[in-house]
């Protein structure tokens, strides 16, 4: 796990460094931690390649805040927790999609809970390379495109933003392998990729620009599923 910190005190970057080797160490994960004095510094050189950000909100020259809006113009998806003494943030955190916060002074039961959150999205944000046979030869996409696959007679259709991909096979014999990164079944003839669901409006739901039925059969454990993904579980 790629971890960077992003902190003007020295004593603090110290603890939090401390605190996540003890964690990771417990829970048999290795890891690389990259420190950063400001947020400049962090947003200059960014790399492609944390797993999770740790940064602290108050900061002289660029505030947290505004470094994880900057952040997420270059990176939507990487793992975000604020460190403050201000709990007062904790709102604008949510809106640039921090997974918590951790409050100064900090303890290490309290470290322990938001890191095992933390590690709960790093998991739902992990993608996967997917290889699908066609007549043409076979078509390469990752999970994280696919918005939703649909079953008709005996074809799947994988929708993506760009392109509709038809394999024979049946929705059963794919669901095992895409529920992990968090698909669920809004019916008996589609799987969908909860990270792209925009809407559930009655016996509806609208994933990327399409609407799919929901059966009121399947509706309660899709809602369940999604809630538990939005939850980070």
């Amino acid at each position: 796990m790629r971890i960077a910190l992003v902190d003007d005190d020295r004593n603090d970057r110290s603890q939090l460094r401390t605190y996540i080797s003890d964690y990771l160490a417990e829970e048999h994960t290795d890891c690389e931690i990259e420190e950063f004095e400001n947020a400049l510094a962090f947003l200059s050189g960014y790399a492609y390649t944390f797993d999770l950000v740790v940064m602290d909100i108050d900061m002289p020259g660029l505030s947290g805040i505004e470094a994880a809006r900057q952040l997420r113009e270059k990176d939507p998806h990487v793992t975000l927790m604020f460190v403050t003494n201000m709990p007062q943030y904790a709102l604008e955190g949510y809106a640039v999609e921090a997974v918590d916060y951790l409050l100064k002074p900090l303890h290490y039961p309290d470290f322990r809970l938001k890191m095992q959150k933390a590690r709960r999205y790093i998991a739902r944000n992990a993608d996967q390379p997917l290889s699908l046979p066609t007549p043409d030869g076979f078509f390469r996409c990752n999970v994280s495109d696919i918005l939703y696959v649909e079953s008709r007679l005996h074809y799947l259709y994988y929708h993506t933003a760009d392109s509709t991909i038809k394999v024979r096979g049946k929705l059963s014999e794919v669901e095992g392998t895409l529920l992990p990164y968090h698909f669920a079944r809004p019916g008996e003839s589609y799987l969908v990729n909860l990270r792209h669901l925009r809407a559930i409006e009655g016996n509806e739901i609208l994933v990327g620009e399409d609407r799919l039925p929901l059966s009121r059969r399947r509706k309660t454990e899709f809602v369940s599923a999604f809630t538990r993904f939005m939850g980070g579980f």
